[in-house]
């Protein structure tokens, strides 16, 4: 009886320690911002934290994009992307293109698990069009963003994708309201995965009229 009692207050001690370690251990991670859901975030409203850099690839339509995102702020981060392009413009048509933007976020709002953030992707584009495409870009979008738990994010985003194309004459501009989620899933402090999905009209302002537009990818990060 009296090793039975022994036993069973090991026990007990034991399993208060653990939970007391715990609750600690939520507790910093929550005082501290880096909890598994804190880490970063590529697709919802959440930025990647100062210092810290992740490198990403987004792989679909209308093309496959290879990034490096570097945490500038609390709530701000900055990044660069690589896009290798075979859809013209968010649309069916096809056609092959390279561009290069440098991607600014900024965390606008956070209460409990919602946040709002903005951000602006300037850069330049090229497609091989006969003759040759070439112009500035410069999408700007808003995000909402909610964390359903420390691993999964959901998001509900809203892009202006904008394209100035200089050459050839005339100059011509290409812009479209896309709308749609996006889900974020973080398999562990390092690793993410998710699904970025965008759709709406994509306007050709020189008379070229309208088209559907779509973007379909499949994220996968990495926190270096």
């Amino acid at each position: 009886m009296r090793r039975t009692g022994s036993v069973a207050t090991v026990l007990s001690l034991a399993l208060l320690a653990t939970a007391a370690h715990a609750q600690s251990r939520r507790t910093s991670l929550t005082s501290s911002g880096t909890s598994r859901s804190g880490n970063y975030s590529l697709l919802g409203a959440d930025t990647v934290p100062t210092g810290v850099d992740v490198a990403s690839g987004e792989f679909g339509y209308p093309g496959v994009s290879f990034g490096l995102t570097h945490g500038t702020s609390p709530t701000s981060d900055i990044g660069v992307r690589f896009d290798i392009l075979y859809g013209f413009e968010n649309t069916t048509i096809s056609e092959f293109g390279i561009g290069v933007r440098v991607p600014f976020r900024i965390a606008a709002y956070k209460r409990d698990r919602i946040g709002v953030l903005f951000h602006v992707d300037p850069g330049i584009k090229f497609y091989t069009t006969s003759p040759a495409a070439f112009g500035f870009q410069w999408p700007i979008g808003v995000t909402l963003g909610y964390n359903v738990s420390p691993e999964l994010n959901v998001a509900f985003g809203v892009e202006l994708p904008m394209f100035l194309r200089l050459t050839p004459s005339p100059v011509d501009f290409y812009l479209g309201p896309l709308f749609g989620p996006a889900f974020e899933y973080h398999v562990d402090r390092e690793l993410t995965i998710g699904l970025n999905t965008r759709f709406g009209p994509m306007i050709e302002t020189a008379g070229g009229g309208t088209q559907f537009g779509f973007i379909t990818q499949l994220l996968i990060a990495y926190r270096l």
